[in-house]
C-alpha cells in the first residue's frame, strides 16, 4: 500500500507499506522503474508502460503486481546495496502520523 508519493521533474517517487518493497522511482519519459527492496537490493526495470506502473503504484499489494506484471519487463540488478535505514525511518514516521 502506498504511504507517500512525490512528483517532481517528471519523476515519481513513492514509499510503501509492503512486506518486501520499500520504495520506487518511476521516470515516465524513459519508462524506467527502480524498486528498492527491504534487503537493500535495487532493480531497474525498462520499458515499463505507464498503465502498468500505475497498477503497481496504487495496488494494495505491490508484491502481487510486481510478480504478475512488472517482472515481465527486462531489468538489471544494481551491484550496490542501498542503505535502507533512512527509508525505513521515513516509512515508520509516515505510519505513525
Amino acid at each position: 500500500m502506498i504511504l507517500s508519493k512525490h512528483e517532481e521533474n517528471n519523476t515519481i517517487e513513492c514509499l510503501y507499506d509492503s512486506t518486501n518493497i520499500l520504495a520506487s522511482k518511476y521516470l515516465p519519459d524513459e519508462k524506467k522503474l527502480a524498486i528498492i527492496f527491504k534487503s537493500g537490493t535495487q532493480y531497474v526495470y525498462f520499458d515499463v508502460k505507464n498503465e502498468d506502473y500505475r497498477k503497481f503504484e496504487i495496488s494494495k499489494s505491490q508484491g502481487k503486481v510486481m510478480n504478475s506484471i512488472i517482472k515481465k519487463y527486462s531489468y538489471t540488478k544494481s551491484t550496490v546495496i542501498v542503505d535502507v535505514s533512512p527509508i525505513m525511518e521515513q516509512i515508520k514516521n509516515l505510519k505513525n502520523e
